[in-house]
């Protein structure tokens, strides 16, 4: 496959809008209260990839213009983004995020919990500024379909229960929603009528998959310098994803039982073992696949709209989403 251009060539246009948002959050979260301030802005510390803020800004622009109130409602979402991480972070007892130690390792586990608490709840009172009501209801409903979505991992979290139905309900709720509220955001704050507000959502939804697919796939590479943890990360941590659950589905009974033994004693041993069998069976193509798949849908799906600079940089983010282990 053509390497395609990074995320930052891509965004370049945009550039201008995200670095607002950065600003934004800075100056939202700020309360004086050191401890607080510290630990809210430590995932801020090494910049993520600011996709959730990029959908809504670029779905806000594609009836031509992206709307001058626009930054706030992108601003909340990396809030609500970052907020989840510091608790999934404490969840997983995670030491490191993009390469620092988290905010439970560095503040401990109160502060982290207080911290993501308030993020939480700063970002659902920006979206409820400017009079603008109408964003509240659609954030709220991804930020509780992200704590249902944590808690159902949770509930099958054990190899011998968990199905690749329960793995596609599991990133629907953590991820997939969430990035297709922020499509719906963008067309909301764009005043879009309904048809290309509910458009852009299920344009979200299949970018939301395809997003999840293609980490979880790219845990089975060696790809440190793409995705900030080692091969095996999620193996390691007991994560049961996709790549593992379709290569239980295609060998052998006997091969099965040895990897979902190795899967209930994850260590680095096990893992060598699991990630040779995955590359034997091109367990991550797979996944990949499934992922285009997805990116092709949202693509074909946003078509209704006119061609514009923002149409075809969303365009491009979508194609990224699935092109990064390249």
């Amino acid at each position: 496959m053509t390497p395609r251009k990074d995320l930052n060539d891509i965004l370049k246009p945009i550039e201008h809008y995200l670095m607002a948002v950065d600003e934004a959050v800075k100056s939202k979260l700020y309360t004086g209260i050191d401890l607080l301030d510290d630990s809210s802005m430590h995932t801020f510390k090494k910049s993520g990839k600011k996709i959730r803020a990029s959908m809504i800004i670029l779905s806000g622009g594609l009836n031509s213009t992206i709307p001058d109130d626009i930054i706030d409602i992108a601003c909340a979402a990396e809030i609500i983004h970052a907020a989840s991480l510091v608790h999934d972070d404490i969840i997983d007892n995670a030491d490191l995020r993009r390469g620092l130690p988290t905010v439970s390792r560095k503040y401990g586990p109160k502060v982290a919990v207080l911290a993501g608490d308030y993020m939480y709840t700063k970002a659902l009172e920006i979206a409820v500024g400017n009079n603008r009501t109408d964003l509240f209801p659609i954030m709220v409903d991804a930020t509780v379909e992200m704590v249902k979505g944590e808690l159902y991992q949770i509930q099958y979290s054990d190899i011998d229960s968990i199905t690749i139905d329960n793995y596609y309900r599991i990133i629907e709720m953590k991820t997939a929603r969430f990035m297709a509220a922020c499509a719906k955001l963008g067309a909301a704050v764009a005043k879009m009528n309904t048809q290309q507000s509910d458009v852009l959502y299920d344009c979200g939804m299949q970018l939301g998959y395809a997003f999840q697919i293609t980490d979880d796939a790219m845990d089975y590479l060696n790809a440190a310098d793409i995705t900030g943890k080692d091969a095996g990360n999620d193996f390691i941590n007991g994560k049961i994803t996709l790549p593992l659950l379709h290569l239980l589905e295609i060998v052998d009974n006997q091969e099965r039982l040895l990897l979902k033994n190795y899967a209930k004693t994850p260590d680095n041993n096990n893992w060598n073992y699991v990630a040779s069998k995955a590359k034997e069976y091109n367990v991550v193509d797979y996944c990949i696949s499934i992922a285009s798949n997805y990116v092709k849908k949202a693509i074909e799906i946003i078509d209704i709209f006119p061609d514009n600079q923002y149409k075809n940089i969303l365009t491009e983010l979508a194609l990224f989403l699935v092109d990064r282990k390249y």
